[in-house]
């Protein structure tokens, strides 16, 4: 069997230690990629030219996202006024049942600790049940109901999320608004991955590199959708609520593209 020694800076000496032995420091942080290894009696060499150490420090592949479709073309740039208008006429046909997630949330909001234990697991579903819908599958009230099997992570995303934006906020108010921004697709990714709640930030962070300017016109202009809404004697939220998440989606679906365009 091939045994290992490991060479620190300081010249000292570490080994020999076998491959699964090798591997296990690696995984420590006490092998990084320029640490020098001899292999047997051959020349010190860093360890990521080590070919039985490359796949080790090769980078993690991206989460796995299954194909997407969409029902209407993405705008080929981002555009907020866009994609809250093909939100309005995607969610008009179905304005009932999605009116009808919204006030069962609000309702369920009205019960002491309910939103913050079931919260995430419920804008998981109702993430599921919009993207199904930006994909041409009418919704059902019943689909806000099945984003359970994520409850535990669902719950750990919103709790963190919350707390750091939070946090962030307490900070002159844009550190929070930036935070938000980074993750506002998490209950999206937990809808269509098996990404554990830390990942999924990391994902959505990653997402919206490049386009956290853009992100924030898109809030704003939520924010008015919102304000009309509420115009219309509140009634009217229960329409702008769906309109504002499916806009959300629509940004998510188009942001993924485009990041799928430029790995291709």
């Amino acid at each position: 069997m091939d045994q290992y020694f490991v060479l620190a800076p300081d010249g000292s000496e570490f080994g020999p230690v076998d491959l699964p032995g090798l591997l296990q420091w690696l995984r420590e942080g006490r092998v990084l990629e320029a640490t020098r290894i001899r292999k047997n009696d051959a020349e010190p060499a860093p360890a990521d030219t080590l070919p039985e150490l490359a796949v080790a420090f090769s980078p993690p592949p991206p989460p796995a996202i299954p194909p997407f479709l969409t029902s209407v073309a993405l705008p080929a740039e981002f555009r907020s006024w866009e994609f809250i208008g093909q939100a309005w006429e995607l969610v008009k046909p179905h304005w009932l049942p999605l009116s009808a997630m919204c006030l069962i949330t609000l309702l369920i909001g009205f019960v002491p600790c309910a939103m913050f234990v079931i919260g995430g697991a419920i804008y998981v579903g109702v993430s599921r049940a919009v993207l199904g819908l930006i994909a041409g599958k009418p919704p059902t009230v019943g689909m806000m109901f099945e984003g359970f099997d994520r409850l535990g992570q669902a719950f750990l995303a919103n709790l963190v999320v919350g707390l750091l934006v939070g946090i962030g906020t307490l900070f002159c108010v844009v550190p929070g608004i930036i935070l938000g921004i980074m993750w506002m697709f998490v209950n999206l990714v937990l809808a269509e991955t098996d990404l554990d709640f830390w990942p999924a930030m990391e994902y959505s962070a990653n997402l919206t590199a490049g386009y956290r300017w853009e992100l924030f016109c898109l809030m704003l202009a939520c924010l008015v959708v919102y304000v009309l809404g509420m115009l219309a004697c509140g009634v009217g939220l229960v329409v702008a609520v769906p309109v504002i998440v499916t806009a959300i989606a629509l940004a998510y679906r188009f942001l993924q593209a485009r990041q799928a365009a430029h790995t291709a």
